[in-house]
């Protein structure tokens, strides 16, 4: 047999890149077995787990929510973890909110509801310039009811399509197709279900402080801070990208398509359902229902014949089981580094290191975790996956340097929220920049993040300092 036809081995050739994953993964675990002995078993062990977990996340193609369970299974296997935690992690509410939104979504989806919610910006004829900024608030709105920003970009998608059509220059399809993942991504901030990361930082702030977070709490948070986000990468691309000429261009609105009264009837009842959601969630204080049992009820009144002709079964096949796993394997493991003091010890071990002067200081502290917080995508492409990481391993231990917990994991959380430098750094943006028509590329992806990068990161710091203490001392009451 010539070496033209023989046939390909049937084990893959290890490469360098898993080869150092690998080598990295014997050292941690060394590593970790001969840490001073002033730290205990399972504190070791939630470190390594930890460790391995962001190898795993960086170094691998191996699903994050594989990564996730696996680790978190070593930890109940070795008795860090109990085993009731794991069950009861897939029971809890944050699983169930996000189960349910996901069936809200299906439900408008079929329904094409994203068009219509955004057909009244598109009534008269607005000049370019100011139909991106009422678009962008337009998607940021969308964060309030819809669970992932991937599926928020799905289903935006048929508007940017329409909206293309109508642009009168080509040279206005690129501005227009990078305000839909800007907006997207940056508007998520503003929500508690805009992105699975916010729901794993409420909940580590509810175990590192007590505070619990609510819809409503985490809108008036987040919600200033991701308008002026998304505001602020919309005047960029008007900036950057769009001819001076063309700024003021008149567009026209598409022809409506037309909507058999039978759908506009659904839609409207969808409508109503949704205003009823978020109203319960806004008001959770006063009727002191949950936020995952409002979401269930929503849900199961929007599965009924009313609101979709589809049968149950399709709609739930629209739930994402993987995402719900990999939520509930990461509160785990920031679960375990608080649990058993490793938080703590790294709290110390950073304190030992950093000068007296700037380990107490809130300025220098912020500063610093904002900054890893922006950059950690370049690294990390998962937004969760990134809140995953830095909240146990860098926010929790930043703040047993005497700052506030729960302010460092906003930071931290908000901070993953910027993810537009390249086309694989998230959905939303790869989902557009394979649109039709071809809209933009990876070096107009650079182009924005470079002046982008810094103004978010400013943004964020200010918030840290003069914004974000007074609302969570009210909170706190």
């Amino acid at each position: 047999m010539t070496a033209a036809t023989e046939p390909a081995p049937l084990t893959p050739r290890l490469r360098p890149r898993h080869l150092a994953t690998t080598l990295l993964a014997l050292a941690a675990v060394a590593a970790g077995l001969f840490l001073p002995g002033d730290l205990d078993r399972d504190a070791r062990l939630s470190l390594i787990a930890v460790v391995l977990a962001m190898l795993g996340w960086i170094g691998t193609r191996l699903p994050e929510s594989v990564v996730a369970l696996a680790v978190v299974l070593g930890l109940v296997l070795t008795g860090t973890l109990p085993e009731e935690a794991l069950f009861l992690a897939l029971g809890s509410e944050l699983v169930w909110l996000l189960l349910s939104a996901f069936v809200i979504a299906a439900v408008l989806k079929d329904a094409g509801l994203a068009e219509r919610l955004i057909a009244p910006l598109l009534v008269r004829p607005l000049r370019f310039d100011v139909l991106l900024l009422a678009l962008t608030l337009a998607v940021a709105a969308t964060a309030f009811v819809l669970p992932s920003t991937s599926g928020r970009a799905a289903l935006l998608m048929p508007v940017f399509t329409g909206l293309a059509a109508a642009m009168p220059d080509r040279r206005l399809i690129k501005p227009l197709a990078l305000v839909f993942p800007t907006a997207i991504l940056l508007s998520a901030g503003g929500s508690l279900i805009g992105a699975g990361a916010h729901l794993l930082a409420a909940e580590s702030i509810r175990a590192a402080t007590g505070l619990q977070v609510g819809y409503a709490d985490w809108a008036a948070l987040g919600l200033p801070f991701a308008l002026l986000s998304c505001l602020a990468g919309t005047v960029l691309i008007l900036a950057l990208f769009t001819p001076g000429s063309l700024r003021r261009s008149l567009i026209a609105a598409p022809a409506p398509a037309a909507v058999a009264p039978g759908l506009a009837a659904r839609q409207r009842r969808i409508g109503l359902v949704l205003a009823a959601v978020v109203g319960l969630w806004l008001t959770a204080g006063w009727h002191g229902i949950g936020m995952a049992t409002v979401a269930l009820i929503g849900a199961l009144v929007l599965l009924t014949r009313p609101f979709t002709p589809r049968r149950t079964k399709e709609m739930f096949r629209a739930v994402d089981v993987e995402l719900l796993l990999y939520m509930a394997a990461t509160v785990l493991l920031a679960q375990a580094m608080t649990r058993t003091g490793a938080d703590r010890w790294l709290a110390g071990r950073a304190l030992a290191v950093l000068p007296d002067s700037l380990a107490g200081s809130l300025p220098v502290v912020a500063s610093l975790l904002a900054v890893i917080a922006v950059l950690a995508h370049l690294a990390i492409t998962s937004r969760s996956a990134r809140a995953a990481v830095l909240i146990p391993a860098v926010a929790l231990p930043m703040a047993g340097l005497g700052h506030d917990a729960a302010l460092l994991i906003l930071v931290a959380v908000m901070g993953t929220g910027f993810c537009q430098t390249m086309t694989a750094s998230a959905k939303p943006v790869a989902i557009f920049a394979n649109a039709e028509p071809a809209a933009f590329g990876q070096r107009d992806l650079f182009r924005l993040a470079l002046p982008l990068m810094p103004v978010v990161t400013v943004l964020l710091i200010g918030f840290a300092l003069a914004i974000w203490p007074a609302q969570l001392a009210a909170l706190r009451g």
